[in-house]
């Protein structure tokens, strides 16, 4: 059975508010001082919610319906105009939530994340993330003087594949496409550790590389400690999930029923 993604409206903010607080974004606002503004939170918020709903649609439908993706691509287009006002600023902002949803869709022609490079999966996996902070960076040009946008690359990886170990348990009775998940009913769990593990450790040395040059300017050195014990948490979680969890409860997966 098909878990529901959110019981309702309230679950879905509070869903929102945990996700900017992680990834930093509620402390971007704060420090421009855009939080004050009710009505740019509230209209950021709103873009979060549409795409969240979208999410929530690919997760729980395994046939989907184009009519029922246009109106929700239709919302998400309504939500984001109210920031971005022209209509040929709009479409490359959701470039990447459309080339994610073509990884979800991928699923069902039986192409699986695992087929995609690993930081270009989880890069585009943190498209919305990135679209949240670049209309807060529009909105307060002067941050760039604090935090490069790019500076963010490495601390949105580390946080994307932490997504996807925390949500493995909850992600085995949806259509998610979560790569970790896909990667243990594929590849197995020693492989998957190894691989996940691995690559984390090379992100931290990319952060490693990137801060040393950039860590002296504005509060990059600040990211780059969030950066450190983001990285730290993630593979001790992945670790202990790799050796907690019942293997055998992946069998039950819907995903894996759909594998051929």
């Amino acid at each position: 059975m098909v878990k529901k993604k959110y019981a309702g409206e309230q679950e879905i903010r509070d869903k929102i508010k945990e996700l900017f607080t992680y990834r930093k974004l509620t402390d971007l606002m704060r420090y421009a001082q855009l939080d004050k503004d009710k009505s740019f939170v509230t209209q950021l918020t709103d873009v979060q919610y549409q795409i969240y709903l979208l999410d929530a649609y690919l997760e729980s439908t395994w046939l989907l319906d184009e009519e029922k993706l246009k109106e929700l691509w239709h919302h998400i287009e309504e939500a984001l105009r109210k920031l971005i006002p022209e209509p040929e600023d709009l479409h490359p902002l959701l470039a990447e939530i459309l080339e994610y949803e073509r990884i979800e869709i991928n699923c069902r022609r039986n192409k699986w994340p695992t087929r995609e490079p690993f930081k270009k999966f989880y890069t585009t996996k943190s498209c919305d993330v990135r679209l949240i902070r670049h209309l807060i960076y529009l909105a307060k040009p002067a941050l760039k003087e604090v935090w490069k946008e790019k500076a963010w690359a490495c601390y949105d990886l580390i946080t994307e594949v932490n997504d996807d170990v925390t949500d493995i348990q909850e992600d085995l009775h949806t259509y998610n496409g979560n790569r970790f998940l896909i990667s243990m009913l594929r590849k197995g769990s020693k492989k998957t550790s190894k691989r996940y593990k691995d690559q984390l450790r090379s992100i931290v040395n990319k952060a490693d590389d990137y801060f040393c040059k950039h860590g002296d300017k504005g509060q990059h050195d600040k990211l780059y400690e969030w950066t450190l014990t983001r990285a730290l948490e993630t593979l001790e979680l992945l670790e202990s999930t790799v050796q907690k969890n019942d293997h055998s409860l992946y069998t039950s997966s819907l995903i894996l029923a759909k594998m051929k």
